[in-house]
């Protein structure tokens, strides 16, 4: 009769092997998914920002009346980073909060959606984050919004 010594289990060298890989996997993934998370806060900031343009545009064909969207002003200071606000007159219709910290969004001031949903001037805000890549909503004299997002530099 024959006996074997067996033992089940791994040995201190293939655990090592197996901790060296989840390193150099964890050190190749983790750059990676920080851009992807910068990306995403990008575009989500982006589409906020549509949304809301869309949405004054929207409600100044509603009312018949002009819609004005502006930044919203917190601690003295007015900027779209801060939120946007939309209004009629003096009834706001929609504020939106603050955007990422890391998002940066032009500031060109107030404009405003005539009661046909034309707007008075065109219009361009560009949104940046960390990164030197960017985008940019456009607003034409028709009231036609629009994203760019090739050729946009942010500093």
């Amino acid at each position: 009769m024959s006996y074997r010594n067996r033992s089940s289990g791994f040995t201190l060298i293939e655990l090592m092997i197996v901790v060296v890989l989840i390193a150099i996997v964890a050190t190749v993934a983790v750059p990676s998914f920080n851009r992807l998370v910068e990306s995403n806060r990008l575009t989500a900031a982006t589409n906020d920002l549509v949304g809301v343009v869309t949405f004054a545009r929207s409600e100044a064909i509603r009312h018949g009346k002009s819609v004005t969207v502006s930044p919203r002003t917190e601690g003295g200071i007015a900027a779209y980073e801060n939120g946007v606000e939309v209004a009629v007159g003096a009834d706001q219709l929609r504020v939106t909060s603050q955007a990422e910290p890391s998002i940066s969004i032009s500031n060109i001031g107030a404009f405003r959606f005539r009661g046909n949903g034309l707007a008075d001037s065109s219009v361009a805000l560009k949104v940046c984050n960390s990164a030197p890549e960017g985008r940019e909503v456009k607003v034409s004299l028709g009231g036609q919004v629009r994203v760019v997002s090739d050729g946009v530099v942010c500093p």
